[in-house]
């Protein structure tokens, strides 16, 4: 077994499965420019290790991501966008399965993080939103396409109207079409799920990605080039960043309700 770090982020690997762990608990893995850089090496360097034939990608227990910082959506073009699709990128880039196991909240993108995985295991008790418009903003990094497409059109569009959030156990009752499990168990599986298409030859697997992601990549491309002129012009208003400012979360309260984030 080896182990590298990253910044905030880990590679351990026993292959055939490399596990890429995001370790930013106290900054709840929110998209800072370190965890984005060190997520981007961490898949590189699995993907580039030919013993790796799946990859699990981890958060904390409590978080798995709480989405974009701050400073960085109140930052440029080119932090909030360009940087950011860059690192949803890095997962497609990766030449093997990556399975996310999102055992913890995953508000916004963080929830997308873990939907542009090839395979998603989400807690039935954590909370996952897709609240952009809570800030005043409309959704970016492909958002209209991936979100409806992983939970169903009626579901997808409806997380993505309210901004509510809701807990892995009320996805399931309502058809989403994600792996949901008991919150103590979404690890063990995301890693039996790796371990099964580990079972693949590497070059076979390398394949079937491929055509896989070229579907998922077209679509979310196309949909992202869609969001930008909207997203651009609501982001940068001022009542967005009032409530960027004002209502962005930089915690997870004590009841396990995630504050609002994107």
């Amino acid at each position: 077994m080896t182990a590298l770090s990253y910044g905030p982020v880990q590679l351990h690997t026993e292959a055939p499965v490399a596990t890429v762990r995001m370790c930013d608990e106290a900054g709840h893995n929110r998209f800072t420019p370190e965890l984005r850089a060190g997520l981007i090496a961490a898949l590189q360097r699995a993907g580039e290790d030919r013993d790796v034939r799946a990859v699990v990608l981890e958060g904390a227990p409590g978080v798995f991501s709480a989405g974009g910082a701050t400073e960085r959506m109140l930052g440029t073009h080119e932090q909030r966008v360009v940087e950011l699709w860059e690192m949803m990128q890095a997962i497609a880039a990766c030449p093997v399965p990556v399975v996310a196991a999102a055992q913890g909240h995953a508000l916004g993108g963080g929830l997308l993080l873990a939907l542009y995985c090839d395979i998603a295991v989400l807690s039935e008790r954590s909370r996952y939103a897709m609240n952009f418009l809570t800030f005043g903003f409309t959704p970016i990094l492909g958002a209209s396409h991936v979100v409806p497409a992983a939970f169903g059109r009626a579901l997808g569009t409806e997380m993505m109207y309210t901004s509510r959030t809701y807990t892995g156990r009320e996805l399931r009752e309502r058809g989403a079409g994600t792996r949901i499990c008991a919150h103590d168990t979404v690890p063990a599986e995301a890693h039996r799920i790796a371990l099964q298409s580990a079972q693949a030859p590497r070059g076979a697997l390398a394949m079937m990605k491929s055509q896989l992601v070229r579907t998922l990549l077209t679509d979310a491309r196309a949909a992202l080039e869609r969001e930008i002129p909207d997203h651009e012009a609501t982001i940068t208003g001022d009542e967005a960043r009032r409530r960027i400012r004002g209502l962005h979360g930089q915690r997870i309260t004590r009841a396990g309700q995630p504050e609002a984030a994107a």
